[in-house]
């Protein structure tokens, strides 16, 4: 029997619609009888939702399904729920609503869409009035202050979140659930390709979160969730606008998004453009900085982004289709890099001619030119057919190119062509539990021409099954789910040359030819949790989860000069011994095995409450990259050396001592070995008064492997924020505290601890139709000189210096 497709099943639906007509109204108030406006009101199982007055009323006319099932949503409340099951009279539901103490928002990353405090597994939901406050260039540095998550911080320009010490290909990038298909997972100096100028909010779900998104997911997930796709009727126009400027980086900053409708056509746009010149920093880019270096700015931290969303859809009460076409343009320096490769190449001539092509090298740096154009559809389908209670249909086609430019001509050329596909049932209840199977396919053709090609053109191909139910018994939700994948990776054959530098200076050269076979994976990845609420307001949630992952393209197959890095990768399959030499037969290569156990603590009614998570992550043939302690020469400094006779009195001057550290880069090799990783985050409130809440918050991760730390592991921290709310005024000061990190890996150095003080303030008032918003933030108010641990560039780049951003918000 062939397939339809979702549009057509949807207008069948349509067409055998029953013929009932009830009206369902009713009244949402809180527990002391005040009326909840705003609320959201949905019929599970339509497209229908409808929002409580001023008064707490809300309506449904017209509803033509037999079995009515109401759930509440409003995010200072406990979530309301009542099924009325088959009716075809006329309802009056009422609704009383408990107050809690932290905003609980419907996490859309969850398969079964449970509420921040019904979250079985630990879950930080950032909501559009936050996410408006807290935006940043990149996702790492909007992310960086939420409780167990961090920066990979390679500059103002380029970051992704660390998540429990997890980063690149364990922490899954999702937009609206499907992979955003970037190559940011490949390397630090790749930005994250999502934008958040039009999220209605951030989902980070710590921990594993395989079961739904894939062995990419074993350290966590971040879902930006936008509007790029309507799945809901609208009557009208809405949207907002925004250009604000910061003085760190005389940055401006101009966005604006719109959704519109009428009757059963919903469409949206959405556009930003942002342009920032080289940052401001407080003293020299460089720990050890040359006689040249410039001080007071970051050199190569300048971008200008481009980005245009356009969407549209078709929404019945049964279901909705919709697609949606991104593009986006996005040029940005390599911080760290220009400047060190500068030293390199005029090593060795006259001073004064150094001097003057390093500063016109410096001023042009490297870019990064970003085009990606994504395509995107979702459906969904209300009780297509008898024992299913809806379908959901995503799926995403990412085109990707960015061209590394130096000195104004193309270098590298990385491009990756990538397709998710994903469907997803949801069951009728069987004996009480509820739940979601689903199919993914996802593929992706990777390629990398170039000088800094150190991984060989690639596909990777995965399919899989998945299943997640949740059964209610009192006040324990159990969890249980499972997903089965297949991966298989394919790459082209290439050679590896390597030159070691040794102690004695002299290099060891050699080349080696490898024909890569197939790598194929199976991994299954189970899950149980519960979450108790034991006490009104009070809860516990403990999930146990054995998640397996295949290695990544990444980790497999680099082998070359990784500039951004400043680094030598050598991946899994090659057997290299302890001197640098690479044996011409590959070496075998496992599954990374984590068996994780989360503990969650909450309270969230009160003037007082807390959210505080401990975890403990055991893995085997866990996969990571460290230093060797070797140097492998680059082309130009073999070719250097031929030069040298004519140079020898000065070389003979100064010594060859400074070759191992400042020639050549340091070989960073993959490698397995079992690990240990354990923490926690916690965060606590207290409302002082009705006007002022006191925050703290802070986290710890410890990483070991075998004899030895994992390296940049992220330091304990601790932070405290003061927010004032009263009428339209809004204002928080607050501090961030890093501690020192002394426990490093081999060959890794140490970093010192920094304190970051911020502050906001926004008024907020209305005019003729359109709410204003008038804001101001200061960021690191003290110029506090800070490098971060997890970046690669730690040493070349600190974070940029004190800054302050003003603009103005409009909302109509």
């Amino acid at each position: 029997m062939k397939m339809r497709s979702l549009l057509s099943l949807s207008i069948a639906g349509l067409l055998s619609a029953p013929v009932y007509a009830t009206t369902v109204t009713g009244k949402v108030t809180d527990t002391a009888g005040q009326p909840v406006a705003g609320a959201e009101v949905k019929i599970e199982g339509s497209r229908r939702v409808a929002y409580t007055d001023a008064n707490g009323i809300y309506r449904f006319d017209d509803v033509k399904q037999p079995h009515i099932h109401l759930h509440v949503y409003s995010s200072n409340y406990i979530h309301g729920d009542n099924d009325l099951g088959d009716v075809n009279t006329d309802q009056n539901v009422d609704f009383v609503l408990k107050p809690a103490s932290v905003e609980n928002i419907v996490v859309t990353a969850n398969a079964l869409q449970s509420s921040v405090l019904e979250s079985v597994t630990p879950v930080t939901v950032i909501g559009a009035e936050k996410l408006r406050k807290i935006e940043a260039p990149t996702l790492g540095e909007t992310l960086k202050n939420a409780p167990g998550v961090h920066s990979t911080y390679f500059g103002p320009v380029s970051s992704s979140p660390v998540i429990r010490g997890n980063d690149g290909p364990r922490v899954k990038i999702v937009q609206n659930g499907l992979d955003v298909s970037d190559v940011s997972r490949v390397s630090p100096d790749h930005n994250v390709a999502t934008t958040l100028s039009s999220a209605t909010q951030v989902e980070v779900l710590r921990g594993p979160a395989t079961l739904q998104y894939g062995s990419g997911a074993i350290g966590g997930v971040v879902n930006v969730v936008d509007k790029r796709i309507p799945q809901y009727q609208i009557d009208g126009v809405e949207g907002e606008a925004e250009t604000s400027y910061s003085t760190v980086n005389n940055g401006s900053y101009t966005r604006a998004d719109v959704t519109g409708g009428s009757g059963n056509i919903a469409w949206h746009v959405d556009g930003f453009y942002r342009d920032t010149d080289n940052a401001d920093i407080p003293g020299f880019a460089s720990i050890d900085p040359d006689e040249d270096e410039p001080n007071g700015v970051l050199e190569s931290s300048a971008m200008e982004t481009r980005n245009v969303v356009a969407g549209l859809s078709y929404v019945a009460e049964e279901g909705y289709f919709g697609f949606a076409v991104e593009q986006l343009d996005n040029k940005y320096g390599v911080p760290g890099y220009s400047h060190a490769h500068g030293e390199e190449e005029h090593e060795g001539e006259d001073h004064d001619l150094e001097e003057h092509d390093h500063e016109e090298h410096a001023e042009e740096g490297v870019l990064l030119d970003v085009d990606m154009t994504r395509y995107q559809a979702a459906g969904e389908w209300h009780s297509p057919f008898e024992g299913i209670t809806n379908l959901k249909f995503a799926a995403a086609y990412t085109d990707y190119e960015h061209a590394e430019i130096e000195d104004g001509e193309p270098g590298t050329v990385f491009t990756n062509e990538s397709s998710d596909i994903r469907l997803s049932a949801y069951h009728e209840e069987v004996n009480g539990w509820h739940g979601v199977f689903g199919l993914q396919f996802n593929h992706s053709d990777y390629n990398a021409v170039g000088e800094e090609a150190f991984t060989p053109a690639n596909t990777t191909s995965s399919y899989a099954l998945y299943l997640i139910e949740q059964k209610k018994v009192g006040n324990v939700t159990f969890e249980l789910g499972g997903r089965l994948e297949r991966t298989t990776l394919d790459a082209d054959a290439s050679e590896v040359e390597l030159d070691v530098l040794h102690d004695e200076h002299e290099g060891e050269e050699h080349a080696v030819a490898f024909n890569f076979p197939d790598y194929d994976f199976t991994s299954l990845s189970l899950s149980a949790g519960a979450n108790w609420e034991y006490q009104e307001g009070h809860s516990i949630a403990v999930t146990l989860s054995r998640s397996e992952r295949a290695p990544s393209q990444q980790e497999l197959f680099s082998a070359g000069q990784h500039l951004a890095t400043q680094s030598y990768e050598v991946g899994l399959v090659f057997d290299m011994d302890e001197e640098g030499h690479i044996e011409e037969t590959l070496k075998g290569v496992k599954e990374e095995v984590s068996t994780n156990l989360d503990i969650t603590f909450r309270k969230f009614t009160g003037s007082w409450g807390y959210s505080a998570s401990f975890f403990y992550n055991q893995a085997d043939d866990y996969i990571f990259q460290t230093s060797t302690g070797l140097i492998a020469l680059s082309d130009h400094e073999e070719h250097d050396e031929h030069e040298e006779d004519e140079l020898e009195s000065e070389h003979e001057e100064h010594g060859h001592d400074e070759h191992g550290d400042e020639e050549g880069l340091p070989i960073y090799y993959f490698q397995q070995a079992d690990a240990d990783i354990w923490g926690f985050e916690a965060e606590t409130y207290v409302d002082l008064s009705d006007t002022l809440r006191l925050t703290v918050f802070g986290d710890y991760i410890r990483a070991e492997i075998e004899d030895d730390n994992l390296p940049r592991t992220p330091p304990m921290r601790f932070g405290s924020e003061l927010s004032y709310v009263n009428d339209g005024l809004s204002a928080d000061v607050g501090f961030t505290w890093y501690d020192d990190q002394n426990e490093v890996a081999s060959f890794e150095t140490a970093t010192d601890g920094y304190t970051l003080v911020n502050a906001s303030v926004q008024y907020e008032f209305g005019t003729q139709g359109i709410d204003w918003v008038v804001f101001a933030r200061g960021e690191n108010l003290t110029d506090e000189e800070a490098r971060v641990h997890t970046s690669f560039l730690k040493d070349q780049a600190p974070l940029p210096g004190r800054n302050f951003t003003m603009g103005v918000r409009a909302l109509f």
